[in-house]
C-alpha cells in the first residue's frame, strides 16, 4: 500500500509540473528575449523614422549605406542617400510639419517590418502645385533590409499616395472616353 501511495504521489507530482501553464507571463517573457541584433535593428529603424520626421540628413547617414535603394509602391525612387535626401526634402517642402511615427516594428533575420503613420499639413509647394492648407494622414508599411553592420541597404515602402492627395483636396478626373 505504501508503494502505491508513493507511486500515486509521484504521478500527481509529475502531472502538476509537466502541465504547468506555458502561457503564464513568466514563461511568455522568457520565450522570446530580444537578441543584440534585434535591439540594434529596432534602434536603427526608430532612428530612420525619426530622421524622416526631422528631415535630418546626418541621422540618415548614420543608419544607412551610401548606395541605399528605396522602392516606393513598386518603383525604385532612390539609388543612393542623396536621392533619398531629395525625397525627404520634397515631402518636407510640401508639409513642413511632416511627422512619421513607427507604430510596430518586427524583426525577422536582417529585416525590420514596420507599420507606420505619417501626418502633415500641405502648407508648401507639392512639386508645381500650390499648397491647399489641408492636413493629410497616411498609413504605410516599410520593410528595411540591413547589412551585417546594422545599416539600411534597402527599403521597400508601401502607402496610399492617392489617399493623401485626396485628403489635401485633390481629385481624380475620370478619363474622357471617345
Amino acid at each position: 500500500m505504501e508503494k502505491l501511495n508513493f507511486k500515486l504521489f509521484m504521478v500527481l507530482f509529475l502531472i502538476v509540473f509537466a502541465c504547468k501553464n506555458i502561457n503564464s507571463s513568466e514563461t511568455t517573457e522568457n520565450l522570446h528575449k530580444p537578441t543584440c541584433l534585434e535591439t540594434t535593428l529596432k534602434k536603427a529603424t526608430k532612428t530612420y523614422f525619426y530622421a524622416w520626421s526631422k528631415n535630418d540628413s546626418t541621422l540618415i547617414d548614420s543608419v544607412s549605406v551610401k548606395n541605399l535603394i528605396r522602392n516606393v509602391n513598386g518603383e525604385i525612387v532612390s539609388t543612393n542617400q542623396n536621392e533619398l535626401l531629395k525625397t525627404m526634402y520634397f515631402w518636407h517642402t510640401a508639409m513642413p510639419n511632416f511627422k512619421m511615427v513607427d507604430k510596430e516594428i518586427n524583426v525577422v533575420g536582417n529585416r525590420t517590418y514596420v507599420n507606420w503613420s505619417g501626418t502633415g499639413t500641405n502648407t508648401g509647394m507639392y512639386a508645381n502645385t500650390p499648397p491647399t492648407g489641408k492636413i493629410g494622414h497616411i498609413e504605410g508599411m516599410s520593410i528595411l533590409t540591413f547589412n551585417n553592420d546594422g545599416q539600411i541597404v534597402y527599403e521597400g515602402v508601401f502607402f496610399d499616395k492617392l489617399g493623401l492627395l485626396e485628403q489635401w483636396g485633390y481629385s481624380v478626373i475620370p478619363p474622357i472616353m471617345k
